[in-house]
């Protein structure tokens, strides 16, 4: 952990301890018993049919590109919905426990389903290095390790994103696929070799950086398999 990282996370719990609770979702204050979200937005929660397989709409955005197993996201958003705030808090806000805590119910989603058996690793879609530094984490490998502490698998970074490319953010799909090509290398150990994969990463829009990142662990290990968890998942 770096000293950027610790400092973030000690100012956190220290304002957790200092400064009421807010949703992160609709900013009210939350009250004893609420756990990351208040009991209102808990209740219009976007949820997807995480257990469902046939008809994958994760699996059906990435398989012209690359043979997902499987691949599923905790919920559904449109940008001008409010829970687009819960991406903002944890992507550029520090709220690094709600990105854990999300991770450990996703993980316990995927208990429905026969993924963690499948499931030999998890892998987060990685920060250029300095993106990470400024930001002091990386969310999807927060998300991950929420997720491992449910599935008990371990997470490994296998992947490198070069620098000197701009954010994903705001760029539109056929700017994400180009901007995404060849962005990714992988390096993966022979005690790695012919594993399943789990790629995490906080959301899914076009899907151009769970394409690139399983284009490069296929590239350094043809023999992985590949599925993928995403937080959220633009509609």
């Amino acid at each position: 952990m770096n000293i950027l990282h610790h400092s973030r996370t000690l100012l956190a719990d220290m304002a957790a301890l200092l400064l009421p609770r807010t949703c992160p979702v609709c900013n009210e204050r939350m009250v004893q018993g609420e756990s990351f979200v208040c009991a209102a937005c808990s209740a219009q929660w976007p949820h997807y049919p995480i257990k469902r397989i046939d008809d994958n709409m994760i699996v059906r955005r990435l398989w012209p590109s690359f043979p997902a197993v499987y691949g599923s996201t905790l919920f559904i958003y449109r940008h001008i919905s409010p829970f687009h705030n819960i991406l903002m808090r944890i992507k550029y806000q520090g709220y690094t426990q709600l990105a854990e805590e999300l991770g450990r119910w996703g993980g316990r989603e995927l208990q429905a389903t026969a993924l963690p058996e499948w499931t030999d690793i998890l892998v987060p879609v990685p920060l250029s290095r300095m993106r990470q530094l400024k930001r002091g984490y990386n969310q999807a490998e927060l998300i991950a390790r929420g997720m491992a502490r449910e599935l008990d698998r371990p997470v490994e970074r296998l992947l490198r994103r070069k620098g000197g490319r701009p954010s994903q953010t705001h760029l539109g799909a056929k700017e994400r696929r180009a901007n995404a090509q060849g962005i990714y290398t992988a390096d993966i150990p022979n005690h790695l070799r012919g594993k399943h994969i789990l790629l995490v990463d906080d959301v899914i829009t076009t899907g151009a950086t769970l394409i690139a990142c399983a284009t490069a662990l296929l590239e350094a290990d043809p023999t992985a398999e590949i599925s993928v968890f995403t937080l959220a998942s633009a509609s």
